[in-house]
């Protein structure tokens, strides 16, 4: 009998569902979960260096939940940037 290897592409979805559903879903901040979104689609356009990597699941979560809040946080900046870069152009019209 032979042995069935699950394909990367499954574990991933099944991972990403699992985030989504136990994880995200009871994320507070709305920035956190919407960016989240941005960092899984990363996920699936390197699924194929992804599949050549494996990682404790704790070590992961805790990698995943940093990497979904610092992407919140670098969302924050650049509409920062933005809201000053219209006021410095305001100035710049005025003088």
């Amino acid at each position: 009998m032979g042995r069935i290897t699950t394909s990367f592409r499954m574990k991933l979805d099944e991972t990403v569902s699992r985030i989504k559903t136990e994880l995200l879903s009871l994320v507070i901040d709305e920035r956190i979960r919407k960016n989240a979104e941005n960092v899984i689609k990363g996920w699936y356009s390197e699924a194929n260096a992804l599949s050549n990597f494996s990682q404790p699941y704790l070590l992961g979560t805790l990698t995943l939940f940093s990497i979904f809040a610092l992407r919140a946080e670098i969302e924050e900046l650049n509409e920062r940037v933005k809201k000053l870069e219209k006021e410095l152009a305001e100035l710049k019209s005025k003088v």
